[in-house]
């Protein structure tokens, strides 16, 4: 997993490898949300073609993650095929979808 920090905000680079591996992923993911008091986070599925349901349970616990961590995720470059089965399990409803990071980036509003 590559991360990128853009100003205050976290950009994680997710491979499909990434979110096959729940623990390891959720554990670097808080441990580097705590370290930079991130409030907004960008998973970027760009590289992801395809996805299960445990690879979408990750998604869920790093959503989760975030939010007990006072942290907002969102998802960007997340190609149509994939987000038509975000879509069938009902989390188009509960996690923002962006066409690129900068868009999910921009999204959460002006930079103080």
């Amino acid at each position: 997993m590559n991360v990128r920090k853009i100003d205050k905000d976290l950009v994680f680079d997710l491979t499909k490898e990434d979110l096959s591996k729940t623990v390891q992923t959720l554990t670097m993911v808080e441990r580097i949300i705590k370290e930079e008091g991130a409030m907004h986070v960008v998973a970027n599925l760009e590289t992801i073609e395809s996805i299960y349901s445990l690879q979408i349970g990750t998604l869920v616990a790093m959503h989760v993650l975030c939010y007990e961590n006072v942290a907002v995720m969102k998802l960007a470059n997340v190609n149509e095929h994939v987000k038509n089965q975000l879509r069938l399990v009902g989390l188009d409803q509960i996690m923002e979808i962006h066409h690129g990071v900068n868009a999910a980036l921009d999204s959460f509003g002006a930079k103080k």
